[in-house]
């Protein structure tokens, strides 16, 4: 049989350089694997030591080849046995993950019946091959099964304890290389051991009848990415194929063609290492290249993981949009764990006075006024921070400090406007309570002269006048710290103090409202009014011979409100038509002037007050204001 046979020189190349690669991925894992943790680790790390006793013991053995010693002999039928039984285990380990995982009690009871099956099976292999007879036909036979045994264990455990467990594609494609591995392995060693083939064809199938085993540990790669630092084990598993395919293409460049142009030249020797160094220089150069772009792909294509300067981008960007120091904070956090791989509770953002507890931390200080500081934490974590990721922490900080000092800078704004405008509100309210500290006394000064006068001659008329004096004050005092009433409630007041004006003046003044319903609620300065009124009496009607009329009317005209008090008396003294507030003059004295600097001081410019004659006798005030609530 051609298991029997002498490896020749492409089977040797094939064989070693495959057991190389397996031997360096299994020896990257098992390392991995023994620091991540986890309830798997114990399965996992079996299932690495398997691997890499098995590809191990491959290389060994062709190392042994070459060095002149006989295939028969006592020493590579060990190492090879040792392979054959790590081999054999190696299903048991992942069954026991499957069935860690069974999503079913039943499946799980299924997982236990395959642990046992694949253990007992696998220390079967193991003592046929250390009690066997020593040749090489029940070696290979051994080995034959051990393959066969584990295309069987696999598929059954795929069957029965996968399904419902596979989230992802990528779960689903790492034990699909599991299968087809195993299935290649079979399927070569079936066709080596049964089947007469060319020679050609005969090499290639014995080559994959070991090296389809590549496939199980890049499956592994696949399967094994949900532990800890895993990235990590895939970007340097990818880097070690990629780097053994660069090595290899260099060897064969070298020892082929190489080879043959240095014999034609003056000095073989000398363009032998001038070539071989040129060789090197580009698989290196090429090397480097390379390896970035495996490892954006492994971090993209495998992992999902964006790449790290663009989420440091759109990072710097939202920080715009974020208006509180915690979110700022929770930002950091999560950056700083997606580009260290690492949990959440592994990176927290702190201050400096709280840092003292901490151990095991790598600190990476904010320029923040407050001292505060991006600390994160590496406890349970042995694996050293690189330079990459300090600068990209760095530069995390370095935006998130600036967005924290802006945020700071800001509050300040907003709480000394906060402080300008509550100053400003209480400065104007001061002001109103002097002007209405000014109508008081002059009204009241105003109606004491009044039920003064009436007492001698008319003292029923004065008790009224009083009565109704102490309820227009009752209202005053009730509104004394509102600078805004309704227009409803300013005609109720109007209504009692021109009351008190009829009982002075009696048949000769006719009072009239003219109030439009729609804005009865709308707000107009307290006492705005009554200041009008008194100078309509005291200047229009008090003058005049006969009978007076005094009309109040408030109506709205688009987004303005005009209050008006017109008089049928003598008219103005000094000739103003249309004299518009804030022109000069005092318009009346202390009353009038009040109302403009209360106009001023609640509406400025969009508040108006005008004076006119009437045609038919008489003047008229009117009050423009905007509408309000």
């Amino acid at each position: 049989m051609g298991a029997m046979q002498q490896l020749s020189a492409a089977e040797l190349i094939g064989q070693t350089y495959g057991f190389a690669v397996g031997s360096a991925l299994a020896a990257l894992l098992l390392v991995l694997v023994w620091r991540s943790g986890g309830t798997d680790r114990r399965p996992r790390f079996l299932f690495a030591a398997c691997i890499l006793i098995a590809n191990g013991s491959g290389l060994a053995k062709n190392v042994a080849l070459e060095l002149g010693v006989p295939l028969q002999s006592a020493a590579v039928w060990q190492i090879k046995s040792a392979g054959f039984i790590a081999a054999a285990m190696l299903p048991l380990s992942l069954v026991i993950i499957w069935r860690n995982n069974a999503v079913s009690r039943l499946r799980q009871r299924i997982g236990d019946a395959l642990v046992v099956y694949a253990g007992s099976s696998g220390l079967l292999i193991g003592a046929g091959l250390a009690l066997g007879t020593r040749t090489l036909a029940k070696q290979d036979f051994a080995g034959n099964l051990t393959i066969y045994n584990g295309l069987l264990v696999i598929v059954l455990g795929a069957i029965f304890l996968l399904p419902g467990t596979l989230d992802n594609v990528t779960d689903r494609v790492a034990v699909s290389l599991m299968i087809i591995g195993l299935s290649l392995s079979s399927a070569s060693a079936i066709l080596d051991a049964y089947v007469s083939l060319p020679t050609g064809l005969a090499r290639v199938i014995r080559i994959a009848r070991f090296q389809s085993i590549v496939l199980v540990v890049i499956g592994s790669l696949f399967y094994f990415s949900r532990f800890r630092a895993a990235d990590l084990f895939a970007k340097q598993a990818v880097r070690l194929l990629l780097g053994a395919a660069l090595a290899m293409m260099g060897a064969l460049l070298v020892f082929g063609p190489v080879l043959s142009i240095a014999h034609t030249t003056v000095s073989p020797l000398a363009a032998e290492v001038l070539c071989a160094a040129a060789i090197t220089g580009c698989a290196m150069l090429l090397f480097t290249r390379l390896r970035r772009w495996s490892d954006v792909m492994v971090e993209r294509g495998i992992f999902g993981k964006r790449d790290s300067h663009l989420a440091v981008k759109e990072f710097r960007d939202r920080l715009g949009l974020l208006e509180a120091k915690s979110a700022v904070l929770l930002a950091t956090e999560a950056l700083a764990c997606e580009v260290l791989g690492m949990r959440r509770d592994e990176v927290t953002v702190q201050d400096d006075q709280h840092r003292d507890g901490m151990h095991k931390s790598f600190s990476i200080p904010i320029s923040f006024q407050d001292g505060l500081s991006l600390v994160v934490s590496l406890a349970g974590n042995r694996r050293t921070l690189l330079s990459g990721e300090i600068e990209l922490l760095e530069e995390i900080a370095l935006y998130a400090g600036t967005r924290l000092n802006e945020l700071d800078r800001e509050a300040e704004r907003t709480e000394s406007i906060r402080l300008e405008s509550r100053l400003s509100q209480q400065l104007v309210q001061a002001e109103l309570r002097a002007l209405r500290a000014q109508i008081n006394p002059h009204f009241l000064f105003n109606s004491l002269n009044t039920i003064a006068a009436l007492i001698p001659l008319e003292p029923e008329k004065a008790e009224t006048m009083t009565v109704r004096l102490a309820r227009i004050f009752r209202h005053v005092l009730l509104h004394a710290d509102r600078p805004f009433s309704s227009i409803n409630e300013e005609m109720y007041f109007l209504r009692t103090y021109l009351d008190i004006e009829q009982v002075r003046f009696g048949e000769r003044l006719q009072v009239e409202f003219e109030v439009e319903t729609s804005i009865g609620h709308a707000a107009i300065p307290s006492l705005i009014l009554q200041p009008l009124v008194e100078n309509a009496i005291r200047h229009g009607v008090a003058p005049k011979v006969g009978k007076s009329r005094i009309l109040v009317q408030a109506k709205r005209r688009g987004e303005r409100i005009l209050l008006s008090v017109e008089d049928d008396g003598v008219g103005l003294m000094q000739k103003r038509d249309d004299a518009e507030f804030p022109g000069g003059g005092d318009g009346g004295g202390v009353g009038l002037q009040n109302i403009r600097e209360r106009l001023q001081t609640m509406y400025g410019s969009t508040a108006r007050l005008s004076l006119a004659s009437i045609q038919s006798g008489g003047s008229r005030a009117t009050l423009e204001l905007p509408v309000g609530e």
